[in-house]
Protein backbone atom coordinates (compact mmCIF):
# COMPACT_ATOMS: atom_id res chain seq x y z
CA UNK A 1 0.00 0.00 0.00
CA UNK A 2 1.44 3.34 -1.16
CA UNK A 3 2.25 5.74 1.98
CA UNK A 4 1.33 9.01 2.47
CA UNK A 5 4.35 11.75 2.30
CA UNK A 6 3.65 15.11 2.84
CA UNK A 7 4.75 17.55 -0.55
CA UNK A 8 6.10 20.39 1.58
CA UNK A 9 7.38 18.71 4.86
CA UNK A 10 10.86 20.16 4.50
CA UNK A 11 9.23 23.64 4.56
CA UNK A 12 6.78 22.60 7.80
CA UNK A 13 10.02 20.98 9.35
CA UNK A 14 11.65 24.70 9.25
CA UNK A 15 9.03 26.21 10.33
CA UNK A 16 8.70 23.98 13.22
CA UNK A 17 12.43 24.58 13.76
CA UNK A 18 12.01 28.58 13.49
CA UNK A 19 9.24 28.49 15.99
CA UNK A 20 11.78 26.68 18.25
CA UNK A 21 14.37 28.63 17.59
CA UNK A 22 11.98 31.80 18.49
CA UNK A 23 10.78 29.95 21.75
CA UNK A 24 13.76 29.57 23.05
CA UNK A 25 15.23 33.35 22.27
CA UNK A 26 12.09 34.45 23.97
CA UNK A 27 12.82 32.01 27.35
CA UNK A 28 16.50 33.35 27.42
CA UNK A 29 14.90 37.00 27.73
CA UNK A 30 12.65 36.62 30.28
CA UNK A 31 15.21 34.62 32.04
CA UNK A 32 17.21 37.76 31.54
CA UNK A 33 14.45 40.00 32.69
CA UNK A 34 14.01 38.04 35.71
CA UNK A 35 17.82 38.27 36.60
CA UNK A 36 17.21 42.29 35.84
CA UNK A 37 14.21 42.71 38.31
CA UNK A 38 16.39 40.70 41.32
CA UNK A 39 19.30 42.83 40.48
CA UNK A 40 17.16 45.28 40.80
CA UNK A 41 15.29 44.18 44.37
CA UNK A 42 18.92 43.67 45.80
CA UNK A 43 19.51 47.02 44.77
CA UNK A 44 16.89 48.48 46.26
CA UNK A 45 17.69 46.37 49.61
CA UNK A 46 20.95 47.49 49.95
CA UNK A 47 20.00 51.56 48.53
CA UNK A 48 17.18 50.86 52.13
CA UNK A 49 20.31 49.23 54.52
CA UNK A 50 21.95 52.55 53.56
CA UNK A 51 19.47 54.79 54.22
CA UNK A 52 19.28 53.16 57.90
CA UNK A 53 22.81 53.55 57.87
CA UNK A 54 22.73 57.42 57.15
CA UNK A 55 19.62 57.61 59.51
CA UNK A 56 22.02 56.17 62.61
CA UNK A 57 24.96 58.31 61.50
CA UNK A 58 23.03 62.00 61.45
CA UNK A 59 21.33 60.77 64.86
CA UNK A 60 24.64 60.64 66.30
CA UNK A 61 25.45 63.84 65.00
CA UNK A 62 28.07 64.31 62.27
CA UNK A 63 30.29 66.51 60.54
CA UNK A 64 29.34 68.24 57.54
CA UNK A 65 32.28 66.48 55.48
CA UNK A 66 30.11 63.61 55.43
CA UNK A 67 27.47 64.84 53.90
CA UNK A 68 29.18 64.61 50.62
CA UNK A 69 30.01 61.21 50.86
CA UNK A 70 26.35 59.94 51.44
CA UNK A 71 24.89 62.12 48.36
CA UNK A 72 27.43 60.22 46.33
CA UNK A 73 26.52 56.89 47.69
CA UNK A 74 22.86 58.02 47.17
CA UNK A 75 23.50 58.88 43.58
CA UNK A 76 25.23 55.50 43.13
CA UNK A 77 21.96 53.73 44.40
CA UNK A 78 20.15 56.18 42.33
CA UNK A 79 22.03 55.67 39.06
CA UNK A 80 22.70 52.32 39.29
CA UNK A 81 18.69 51.86 39.87
CA UNK A 82 18.06 54.03 36.82
CA UNK A 83 20.72 51.78 34.39
CA UNK A 84 18.98 48.45 35.74
CA UNK A 85 15.37 50.07 35.13
CA UNK A 86 16.40 51.11 31.55
CA UNK A 87 17.98 47.28 30.68
CA UNK A 88 14.51 46.28 31.94
CA UNK A 89 12.53 48.49 29.57
CA UNK A 90 14.83 47.21 26.89
CA UNK A 91 14.42 43.54 27.61
CA UNK A 92 10.56 44.42 27.81
CA UNK A 93 10.72 45.46 24.18
CA UNK A 94 12.68 42.84 23.14
CA UNK A 95 10.17 40.62 24.56
CA UNK A 96 7.56 42.03 22.64
CA UNK A 97 9.06 41.94 19.51
CA UNK A 98 10.32 38.63 20.31
CA UNK A 99 6.62 38.22 20.62
CA UNK A 100 5.06 39.14 18.08
CA UNK A 101 7.49 37.36 15.90
CA UNK A 102 6.71 34.07 17.66
CA UNK A 103 2.57 34.37 16.29
CA UNK A 104 3.92 34.91 13.33
CA UNK A 105 6.02 31.97 13.09
CA UNK A 106 3.08 30.05 14.90
CA UNK A 107 0.41 31.16 12.13
CA UNK A 108 3.34 30.25 9.21
CA UNK A 109 3.05 27.01 11.27
CA UNK A 110 -0.37 26.21 11.31
CA UNK A 111 -0.70 26.79 7.61
CA UNK A 112 1.69 24.57 6.64
CA UNK A 113 -0.03 22.20 9.65
CA UNK A 114 -3.42 23.07 7.76
CA UNK A 115 -2.10 21.25 4.07
CA UNK A 116 -0.48 18.45 5.54
CA UNK A 117 -3.43 17.72 6.89
CA UNK A 118 -5.62 18.62 3.72
CA UNK A 119 -3.35 16.76 1.87
CA UNK A 120 -3.70 13.44 4.11
CA UNK A 121 -7.59 13.64 3.40
CA UNK A 122 -6.95 14.13 -0.18
CA UNK A 123 -4.72 10.81 -0.06
CA UNK A 124 -7.40 9.05 2.29
CA UNK A 125 -9.73 10.00 -0.23
CA UNK A 126 -7.88 8.49 -3.30
CA UNK A 127 -7.02 5.28 -1.47
CA UNK A 128 -10.79 4.79 -0.94
CA UNK A 129 -11.80 5.67 -4.31
CA UNK A 130 -9.12 2.73 -5.33
CA UNK A 131 -10.39 0.08 -3.01
CA UNK A 132 -13.96 0.73 -4.02
CA UNK A 133 -12.87 0.50 -7.62
CA UNK A 134 -11.09 -2.43 -6.99
CA UNK A 135 -13.87 -3.93 -5.01
CA UNK A 136 -15.84 -3.71 -8.07
CA UNK A 137 -13.83 -5.17 -10.34
CA UNK A 138 -13.90 -8.38 -8.65
CA UNK A 139 -17.62 -8.17 -8.16
CA UNK A 140 -18.15 -7.71 -11.56
CA UNK A 141 -15.41 -10.50 -12.31
CA UNK A 142 -16.64 -12.63 -10.06
CA UNK A 143 -20.81 -12.22 -11.57
CA UNK A 144 -19.37 -12.49 -15.30
CA UNK A 145 -17.55 -15.83 -14.35
CA UNK A 146 -21.02 -17.16 -12.76
CA UNK A 147 -22.99 -15.88 -15.66
CA UNK A 148 -20.52 -17.82 -18.08
CA UNK A 149 -19.04 -14.85 -19.88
Amino acid sequence: MKKFKFRYESVLKMRMDKEEEIKNNLAKLISKKQSLLDDLEELNKGSAQYDAYITDVMSTGTASGEFSKFESGKKYYKDHRNRIKHNIQRVDEQIRLTQEALVAAVKERKIMDKLKEKAFMEFVEAINVADEKLIEEVVNFANNKKNGE
